[in-house]
């Protein structure tokens, strides 16, 4: 199983989280997100274990492209209305493309035909765009079968992983706001524990 965390932002605790070597460390460039980087935010070395993501919503392909090369991160985690000429172009520049869903009834799973390389399945409220919290009803997912393998995301902890383990097509698991002690800076001790029960 496959884990990752989000919304990393601050250098010493990026260096401690990395220590436990998640598999993906996810980087947010949305201004309005209490976890936003910054413009001139560059990632710092991560072990080879660990993959960065840059996590967007509807920025334009160049400035995504741009910040790949001037940050350095390898995959794309979308989280707007891009749609598969968006992902096609990320992806034959060389990125691997996660598009995000937001999700609150199996309603919002009909009609998924785009082809990223990964879904990523996040509990829809309101506006927000993911950073809630909380936990969808994970039942939607017991009937997926479109074969593209996903990171499931919102109001995850170590609690959760028992029971998220047993959803078919899952690849990996996304934690944030459940790992905070403020935002944007992990709990090494709840870090820990993911990474034991993992």
């Amino acid at each position: 199983m496959k884990w990752k965390v989000c919304g990393m932002r601050d250098l010493a605790n990026i260096e401690a989280v990395a220590a436990c070597e998640p598999d993906y460390m996810g980087f947010i460039w949305v201004e309005k997100s209490p976890r936003y980087v910054g413009p001139d935010f560059v990632i710092p070395t991560l072990s080879e274990k660990t993959q960065a993501v840059g996590v967007f919503v509807n920025e334009s392909v160049a400035n995504i492209l741009a910040l790949s090369k001037k940050a350095g991160f390898q995959v794309v985690q979308l989280h707007g209305e891009e749609g598969q000429e968006e992902i096609d172009t990320l992806r034959d520049a060389g990125l691997v493309v996660i598009k995000a869903v937001s999700v609150a009834t199996e309603v919002d799973m009909l009609g998924l035909d785009l082809n990223p390389d990964y879904y990523l399945f996040d509990t829809k409220k309101g506006s927000q765009v993911g950073g809630t919290g909380e936990k969808f009803d994970w039942s939607i997912l017991e009937a997926y079968t479109l074969g593209i393998p996903y990171f499931l995301a919102g109001g995850l902890d170590e609690a959760s992983i028992k029971d998220a383990k047993k959803l078919p097509g899952l690849y990996a698991l996304d934690f944030n706001s459940k790992l905070e002690s403020s935002p944007g800076m992990k709990d090494l001790v709840k870090v820990k524990e993911i990474t034991q029960k993992i």
